[in-house]
């Protein structure tokens, strides 16, 4: 399911903006390109965003790494405390040499607060604390 999403992105990046997304790393600023344009995103649009968006982010840290997609609950403070009740969220994330990458939830963040959640940063970031190794 989350690689149909990222195949969405990549055709709406191609049909809407004349972008090319190829999965790889070097293509992180053209979605940055593709995100600012389409900024800001309506409330109601923001899960199907998240999602759509959030995949093409993910699968190019699937084909970067041996990666699983996988739901998984957020360890941080993600969920709505209600009457002193901490409630989780599974979302999709990826799996990868025993840690979870959540994609999403970056894609998010970038969609709600703009250009200073780096996305070329978090990649970098990321690919540090993996130790670089590839698939």
């Amino acid at each position: 399911m989350m690689e149909a999403h990222a195949r969405d992105a990549v055709r709406i990046a191609a049909e809407d903006h004349g972008m090319t997304l190829d999965f790889t790393p070097g293509s992180i600023p053209t979605l940055e390109t593709v995100l600012a344009a389409r900024s800001p995103v309506p409330e109601a649009e923001q899960e199907q965003a998240t999602q759509l968006w959030g995949a093409y982010f993910g699968e190019i840290f699937r084909r970067q790494f041996p990666a699983q997609w996988i739901m998984a609950v957020y360890p941080g403070p993600l969920g709505a405390v209600q009457q002193n009740i901490v409630t989780e969220m599974a979302m999709p994330a990826l799996e990868i040499r025993g840690s979870h990458v959540y994609p999403l939830l970056k894609i998010f963040r970038r969609l709600t607060l703009g250009p200073s959640e780096d996305l070329a940063a978090f990649h970098a970031k990321v690919a540090a604390a993996l130790g670089g190794k590839q698939a």
